[in-house]
């Protein structure tokens, strides 16, 4: 995990407060003990291979509603202050520098009035990446709903993209009570609901309560056709993490049957109806492979990961949904922790197909 488990056990301790300390009330949601990851043949092919995080197994955890009063959120870092100071656990994978050094800013002070009801935080600061709606927005409405605040105003970027309000009105929440956010601004709320999944507190913990969730909004749409995909998630317009050969393996996938998708193209809804019908999902590690919620038990995940940034986080996704998961290494001859930098060799797409022809037998029938 290298990258993601360094920014992890930074925290900003100086001049901060928890929010079990000063919350008005705090709820357990479920609590998660830890699991062996689910790999394919046990992460061991019958000609040797082994999948990436063979050995690993997930974090316990315990994920927790707080019913947080009078709190001011700084909406740039998306963290929440009570009495003027951070409230730590809200500072999601920022600078504990640029915690420490915030402040309230009376002039960007936006008041929210008082309405009845609570307001819910439903997403981090990372407010456009779909990995991370679909792991801190998506458990977070199904949180608010079990715990009878389904008619919770949300807090919501004003940039809403029209992804998020599919999602959004699929889970039945409306997007025209919301309270719209800008960054530069901080928001005073009277009272604020605050899920432990919005902070990332279940990224590498197998929640069943996130698998209820993607199982409910699934449920909503129909089944169209027989499980009897091979899907490919192309990077496509992607910055991030890109192999200079993608076209060449898209090519060889095509030709071996495979559907390949831009998932960034479509409905939420279609690629819930589309993830629903596969029996093997391959992609690079990145958004478009978190679609794997919506497969059915059973499907088959193998994700090329590069090696310049190990993070587990869609296995995890995978183990939530009950799938087996395969991880192949991608060599990038990058020698440092990015999560942004693109691969500097191509990718080796012999060793690739022959994974895969292995993976075939281990693939649920049609």
């Amino acid at each position: 995990m290298g990258f993601f488990s360094r920014l992890f056990r930074r925290t900003a301790e100086t001049g901060s407060v928890r929010m079990k300390d000063v919350a008005r009330r705090v709820t357990v949601l479920e609590t998660v003990p830890a699991a062996p990851a689910a790999l394919v043949a046990g992460g061991v092919l019958p000609a040797g291979a082994t999948s990436l995080f063979r050995g690993w197994e997930s974090d316990p955890a315990t994920l927790c509603l707080y019913d947080l009063r009078d709190v001011v959120l700084d909406r740039s870092l998306m963290v929440f202050l009570k009495d003027g100071k951070p409230l730590l656990e809200t500072a999601y994978l920022q600078d504990p520098a640029a915690v420490a050094a915030l402040r309230i800013r009376p002039a960007d002070v936006v008041q929210v009035p008082d309405q009845p009801g609570p307001v819910a935080a439903c997403f981090d600061h990372w407010d456009s990446n779909y990995y991370h709606w679909l792991s801190h927005t998506v458990p977070t409405l199904q949180a608010l709903r079990a715990t009878g605040h389904g008619a919770a105003r949300l807090i919501l970027p004003a940039g809403l993209r029209p992804w998020q309000a599919e999602t959004l009105a699929l889970s039945g929440f409306d997007a025209h009570r919301s309270v719209l956010t800008e960054h530069g601004k901080q928001y005073a709320f009277r009272r604020v609901l605050y899920a432990d999944y919005v902070r990332g507190a279940a990224d590498f913990s197998v929640s069943p309560l996130s698998q209820a969730a993607y199982r409910s909004l699934g449920a909503g749409q129909p089944v169209t056709g027989p499980r009897d995909l091979r899907i490919f998630i192309e990077r496509g317009a992607a910055s991030n993490r890109k192999i200079p050969n993608e076209a060449e393996l898209t090519a060889a996938l095509q030709a071996r049957g495979f559907v390949c998708v831009r998932p960034e193209t479509l409905p939420v809804a279609e690629q819930i109806r589309l993830f629903n019908r596969a029996r093997l999902v391959v992609g690079q590690l990145g958004a478009g492979i978190s679609n794997c919620v919506w497969c059915q038990p059973g499907t088959v995940v193998f994700e090329l990961v590069a090696e310049h940034h190990q993070n587990p986080c869609d296995l995890l996704l995978a183990m939530q949904a009950g799938l087996q998961y395969w991880g192949k290494l991608m060599p990038t001859g990058q020698q440092e922790d990015n999560h942004t930098a693109q691969s500097e060799q191509p990718l080796d797409i012999a060793s690739v197909l022959q994974e895969l022809e292995q993976i075939e037998a281990y693939l649920p029938p049609v």
